[in-house]
């Protein structure tokens, strides 16, 4: 089967403009205003590729292209996004950037015991190629990728649930987001993505990643759930069924996304509310 690479993908709907040249290095570690580390924040420039994500604990290495004098940006859904200027970053061996919380006001719900998860999104897994994840490759550093959906009625979200082609890697994490789709704004309704670790002993397995939140879709509002790696060990790729479903390829840096025709096999489930109230089985 034809592997159609995600990277492939987000080159051909011309989302970069990346240059080798000489470069400086920004070394640095991401906290909290508590002073504790944050796990996975893009960090990079608004106008183009250049850009890594924040390690487990925090740290981070960045290579910047000679010349390059912008304001660096640190994005994290769980907190507010902080830039730094280059007069900042440019003046220090070791950086070290504070982020403010952004507290994401939840649902009161009650889970009842009537019915099952109904499917929200991706009941059709109709494939035709594999689309993924590659490491060694910066484009892939600051984006996520997801199938749009939206339903008549309120449901609670219970499952996302992700078919694994094949994983190269030692071992990675996948990050789940779940967004609000408003015009060209993406509003995010989770308080912290979604993490899932995947090895090579899930390939060819259908993984069920559940939300620890009560997260509430709104019935015809319209949603995105999106899919990014931010942590792999050892040299790899990973590869996902890819299906015929619109989607959105979205820049975590700079917020701006691209409409697609087709994204990796994510199927939604979720518990239909009733009078403020969702009725399903308790997980």
């Amino acid at each position: 089967m034809e592997r159609i690479l995600y990277l492939a993908i987000i080159q051909a709907v011309s989302f970069f403009s990346f240059s080798a040249s000489a470069q400086t290095t920004v070394k640095g570690h991401v906290v909290n205003e508590r002073g504790e580390a944050v796990e996975y924040v893009s960090i990079g420039f608004e106008e183009d590729s250049v850009g890594v994500i924040s390690d487990a604990r925090g740290h981070f290495v960045l290579d910047i292209p000679a010349g390059r004098k912008d304001d660096l940006s640190f994005s994290h859904v769980s907190y507010q996004t902080e830039t730094v200027p280059f007069h900042v970053y440019s003046q220090t061996n070791e950086l070290t950037v504070k982020l403010k919380d952004k507290v994401v006001e939840l649902s009161e719900v009650v889970i009842g015991k009537k019915s099952k998860p109904q499917t929200l999104s991706g009941k059709s897994w109709v494939g035709f190629g594999v689309a993924g994840f590659i490491s060694g490759v910066s484009y892939t550093n600051n984006y996520e990728w997801g199938p749009i959906f939206s339903n008549s009625k309120d449901y609670v979200l219970s499952d996302i649930l992700i078919m694994v082609k094949e994983c190269l890697f030692e071992q990675c994490t996948l990050s789940f987001n779940v967004y609000e789709v408003h015009g060209q704004r993406f509003v995010n309704v989770l308080n912290m993505p979604i993490y899932q670790v995947v090895s090579p002993a899930d390939n060819g397995k259908l993984l069920d990643v559940t939300p620890t939140e009560n997260i509430v879709l709104k019935g015809t509002q319209k949603y995105c759930i999106c899919l990014s790696i931010v942590d792999t060990k050892g040299k790899g790729a990973i590869y996902f069924p890819l299906t015929f479903k619109s989607s959105y390829a979205r820049n975590t840096v700079k917020g701006k996304r691209r409409k697609l025709p087709a994204c990796p096999s994510i199927m939604v489930k979720g518990y239909k509310m009733n009078d403020g109230y969702a009725d399903g089985d308790e997980m």
